[in-house]
């Protein structure tokens, strides 16, 4: 295992259309894929800038973005600075997962003060939650947040529990599953979690290499993927998401790629390649979709977003065996 590989477990739009360097699973070059709709960010600490961002979510017409600064910025889908705000405590770690409910309130997992801040869509903090702990509702390094249309609350955690709990509207806990003693179930790092047009809730185990299903109630419904750059194989997917169709777009932040996916987990096309420059990734921690496709990439390494049109003609690269 690489020395990344054991770490990690313990702008501009208009480009012309790009001709990637990643290879097949075959080793045959990739099939040109299209540029990106739309790229903004670079690095700092003012508007639009990023220092390292680890987390992003949609919300109704914008997007929000944590970076390694504890400071949190949400912007509009075309990159424009809206406001910005910082976690109350930043000196033991930052957040490393967002989402956004129905109603536009931001969840923040705040890694590593073992707790979730609920946050109006100004920022105005509404609520924190949790505390350090092995029992039930409590938190070792919460990674992600998710909030089902009934209202009921799911967070991802690491770092020894490394399970699913969830919890009431009101955060009463109710069960937690995936924990290390699960078998097949088991989870390593947890890291986003969503919930499919099968109504299942989908897992990205990153630290496994897979992708997790489980009912809503914590049965475990199978999982796909293993370590490698072979089509249907991750290196440490850290974000999914689901595409009209019900295919499925994972970011590896190991492997710095898109992989397109159907259900099943067969991979349909691939988009990007490890680097710095125009149509390359750089350890991409998110990835959304949005109501027309569009598929917002935070390009962690590189201090950037990148949008793509996520179903056109042409966006994915087609892999030799996939």
């Amino acid at each position: 295992m690489s020395a990344v590989a054991r770490s990690l477990c313990a702008s501009r739009a208009g480009w012309p259309l790009l001709l990637l360097t990643a290879l097949s699973g075959c080793g045959e070059p990739a099939a040109p894929i299209a540029a990106p709709l739309l790229v903004f960010g670079k690095p700092g600490h003012g508007p639009v800038t990023f220092n390292y961002p680890r987390a992003m979510a949609l919300t109704k017409d914008g997007v929000v973005i944590v970076d390694r600064s504890a400071r949190v910025q949400t912007l509009t889908r075309g990159g424009a600075y809206v406001r910005e705000w910082r976690t109350p405590a930043s000196e033991a770690g930052k957040p490393t997962g967002v989402s956004v409910d129905a109603d536009g309130n931001i969840y923040l997992a705040d890694t590593h003060y073992a707790e979730v801040l609920v946050y109006s869509p100004t920022g105005e903090l509404l609520k924190k939650f949790g505390e350090f702990g092995d029992g039930p509702g409590q938190f070792r390094l919460p990674t992600d947040v998710l909030v089902a249309p009934n209202g009921d609350i799911y967070v991802s955690e690491y770092g020894g529990n490394d399970r699913i709990n969830r919890f009431t509207s009101d955060w009463e806990f109710v069960s937690s599953f995936g924990g290390p003693a699960a078998g097949d179930a088991s989870l390593r790092r947890p890291q986003c979690m969503r919930i499919g047009p099968d109504g299942l809730l989908w897992v990205t185990d990153a630290c496994a290499h897979r992708i997790c299903r489980f009912t809503l109630e914590g049965e475990f419904r199978g999982a796909f993927g293993s370590l490698g750059a072979e089509p249907g194989q991750f290196r440490f997917p850290y974000s999914m998401a689901f595409l009209s169709d019900g295919t499925i777009v994972v970011a590896e932040y190991g492997g710095s790629r898109l992989q397109h996916l159907d259900p099943t987990g067969k991979c349909l096309g691939t988009w990007g390649a490890p680097g710095r420059d125009p149509g390359q990734l750089a350890f991409p921690w998110a990835v959304e979709v949005d109501e027309s496709d569009r598929v917002f990439v935070l390009d962690s390494g590189n201090n950037r977003v990148l949008v793509i049109a996520g179903l056109a003609e042409g966006t994915w690269g087609a892999l030799a065996g996939g």
